[in-house]
Order: structure tokens, then sequence, then C-alpha cells
């Protein structure tokens, strides 16, 4: 059984998100974000053999905001730092391969999670998703490898060290195209266009909201 662990990236309640959206949208950055959860969890829960896990800091709010009627295990920790993040993925891969991705990508195919779990399936021991603007939007492994848990970096810092940890190791690392990730109102502007392209079950909840959070951000002169 696989195990997706969608990370709950921003949250304003908890401490300031290290994007320009809270400063712009103010309230209704919250908002957002919890369109942005509740659409990754359904994204999430169309993967065939998988368990969907939302993990969170300690005081995180956005999950109570999002009304999943299903929703999926909350796992709490006290900060979201690698070390700490290291041991809910250690534990999670006792019984099968894990993925993490951030709970800010709705918009994400779903063939990307699919493919990524036939990467791991055929002998790949990482996977990574890496975002446009740099870092990572998806990463996958296989198996506890300890070196490999030393090395997962931060939300918002580059997967280097944790490729150079699988080629020190001999271990197989593939790759899954870039995206982009919602940081700006010009990734929110971008990814208005894109949907308009998309089929309407794909991010519903985020969908609902662009208008009026775009409405809002442009009087405070976003």
């Amino acid at each position: 059984m696989a195990h997706l662990l969608i990370l709950l990236a921003h949250d304003p309640v908890v401490q300031l998100a290290s994007n320009e959206l809270p400063s712009h949208l103010g309230f209704a950055a919250t908002n957002l974000y919890a369109a942005f959860l509740e659409d990754s969890v359904a994204l999430a829960q169309q993967v065939a053999r998988a368990d969907v896990f939302i993990v969170a800091q300690h005081g995180a709010l956005l999950h109570g905001r999002a009304p999943i009627p299903t929703g999926p295990e909350i796992i709490t920790l006290a900060d979201m730092r690698p070390t700490a993040l290291g041991h809910v993925v250690a534990r999670s891969l006792a019984s099968g391969p894990v993925i993490l991705f951030g709970s800010d990508m709705p918009h994400m195919p779903i063939w990307r999670l699919r493919d990524t779990l036939t990467y791991l399936e055929c002998g790949a021991d990482v996977v990574i998703g890496p975002r446009e603007s740099g870092g990572w939007y998806l990463i996958g492994l296989r198996a506890a490898h300890p070196a490999l848990l030393r090395a997962l970096p931060g939300r918002d810092e580059t997967p280097d060290d944790l490729c150079i940890a699988a080629a020190t190791h001999s271990l197989r690392v593939a790759q899954i195209p870039a995206w982009y990730a919602l940081d700006t109102l010009a990734d929110l502007d971008r990814l208005a266009a894109d949907l308009r392209t998309m089929p309407p079950d794909i991010a519903p909840h985020t969908r609902a909201m662009l208008n009026g959070v775009d409405s809002q951000a442009r009087a405070v002169g976003g």
C-alpha cells in the first residue's frame, strides 16, 4: 500500500507563508489555501491502492476549514522541519512507498502521482518533481534508506542533497516533469487560465475561489 502525504505547507494561522499571497489577500488567503487543500485531498484520493494523510504543523487550522466528508488522517508535528518530517516518512515507508507533495498543488495532473508510483514500483529509489521556480513539488521514496531520510529537503529547499545522497549510495533517481507552484498573483492568473482548458472536475473548490480572490487582490493594489 502506498502512502500519499500531503504537506500543509502554507498556513497563515501558524506562520507567514514564504510567498506574496497572504500579504496581498489578507484573510482571503486562508480561504484560498483551504480550497487548495480540499482539492489536493480529492486529487490524492483518486490514486488506487493508496492511503492519504495530511501532515500539519501543530496549531494549523486549515484542515478544519476544508469540509472533507471522508477526510484523511491528520498527522500533527511540532514543526515542519525535515528532521521531524523524516520520522513520519520512515514510519510510513515500513508498509509501502511514500509520495510527499504540497497542499498547494490542486492543479497537479493526476498522472504525475500515478507515474511516480509506477517508477517506485519498478525499482526507482527516489522520484523528484522539480518546481519551475526552483525547489520541488513532489518527492517519492521507495524504502527507508537512512541517507535519503537525512537528506530530505524542506518545503522551499532544493532536492540537491537528496540527489547527491542517492548517487553516493548508488540509488536510482527518476524525475517527472517540472510544474509550477502557487506563490504569486501571477501564478493565480496562470492557474485561472489553465483551468479554463481543463475538465470542470479538476480543482473545483479552487475554481470557485479564484474570481473573489482576484477581485480582492486588485482592490488592495495587487
